[in-house]
């Protein structure tokens, strides 16, 4: 027979941790919904949402011409991973996004003042 001592449930003390939010996706021209996936991802990973919270928090941050279109088709985004699909492949051109990069690579100078390494990461994020 368990002791007193024994019998008694653990206690569970809450995480102090932070809870983080995402940015906004709209839909918007020259919004990149891979970059903003990216972004969602790295959130939910420090919030340990697996892929069924990713889903059912989503809708909070999205708005405009992503929201309606979340609206509208949220009976067929049934897994985090139909959505991710249908975000990229309705808002992303992934040429486009390349070719900005690359005409804003082609501008990039180092500005005066600017540090070597926040150039360099700079450049890294295009």
């Amino acid at each position: 027979m368990p002791t007193e001592q024994e019998a008694k449930p653990a206690v569970v003390t809450p995480s102090l941790q932070q809870w983080r939010s995402p940015s906004t996706f709209r839909g918007a021209p020259g919004e990149d919904p891979l970059k903003w996936l990216k972004e969602y991802d790295r959130v939910a990973n420090f919030n340990k949402w697996d892929d069924m919270m990713c889903l059912a928090n989503v809708y909070f941050f999205l708005d405009g011409t992503a929201r309606q279109w979340y609206v509208n088709n949220e009976d067929a985004l049934d897994s985090w991973e139909a959505f991710k699909n249908g975000l990229s492949g309705l808002f992303g051109d992934r040429q486009k996004y390349t070719r900005r990069a690359e005409e804003q690579l082609k501008c990039r100078a180092q500005r005066s003042g600017e540090s070597t390494q926040s150039y360099i990461q700079s450049v890294l994020g295009l």
